[in-house]
């Protein structure tokens, strides 16, 4: 009964392999069963290894960006805004997908006034997120820095549209109702905004602006209002407002 019963124990294993693994002898399957085994394992230590190789690329690009935005904001660097550009470009050659290091290399143009290339900028980043209101607010005033005041507008009341607008896409809507004289259209834009950031100076004259409360404010200055970048860094104390003159 033993004979009988360790083979049927050793066979047991390959019965839905093949009619062949069948007649084997039992040794015959132990040495597969090492061939098999040296198999998996090999396989689990090549998806290991793809794992670790996938996050350390998931870390050298978020610290390509992160020293991008050192060198961008002036945070344990001197600014230097060919090094960012520079470092911007890598972080995306490295993460296509990102739309982060677009954003903040468009900001980046921006105020270096090369307005063409931040506006392609800002529509590679609407191209992959068309809900990011703050680069179809500030596509708006690199048109209106453009004189494309009508398509600043669009892209004004567009941003006002998503799913979470930024309060500078209502001011800056509101701000050219009211160079139109449409006031009360500039009115319901500009409280809209102040509803959002009760405390921004910015939104607080070109409200009171509107409503014919100048004698305090006759000589407040009503300018663009750009988003803020998009920064990751931890520490330093960093604080940007999303609401920020152009200069």
């Amino acid at each position: 009964m033993s004979r009988r019963l360790a083979p049927s124990g050793c066979y047991r294993h390959y019965a839905r392999r093949s009619r062949a693994n069948a007649s084997r002898p039992c040794g015959t399957h132990r040495r597969d069963v090492s061939v098999l085994t040296v198999t998996r394992y090999s396989h689990i230590l090549a998806q290991f290894f793809l794992v670790l190789v996938t996050v350390g690329s998931l870390f050298a690009q978020e610290d390509v960006f992160t020293e991008a935005q050192r060198y961008h904001l002036g945070i344990d660097r001197p600014r230097d805004a060919r090094k960012a550009e520079k470092l911007y470009k890598e972080a995306i050659s490295r993460n296509p997908a990102s739309t982060d290091a677009r954003y903040n290399l468009a900001h980046l143009y921006l105020v270096q006034r090369r307005y063409d290339l931040a506006a392609r900028t800002y529509r590679d980043v609407l191209k992959r997120n068309p809900e990011d209101s703050d680069a179809f607010n500030n596509l708006g005033t690199v048109y209106e820095r453009q004189g494309k005041v009508k398509s600043a507008k669009k892209l004004y009341l567009r941003a006002t549209k998503t799913r979470q607008p930024v309060p500078a896409a209502y001011y800056n809507l509101a701000r050219l109702y009211f160079e139109a004289g449409e006031d009360d259209h500039a009115r319901a834009a500009i409280e809209k905004a102040v509803a959002l950031e009760p405390e921004n100076e910015a939104f607080i004259k070109l409200h009171s602006k509107v409503l014919g409360d100048l004698a305090r404010l006759s000589g407040a200055t009503i300018g663009l209002v750009v988003g803020g970048l998009t920064v990751t860094l931890v520490g330093g104390g960093v604080i940007l407002n999303k609401g920020k003159y152009l200069s």
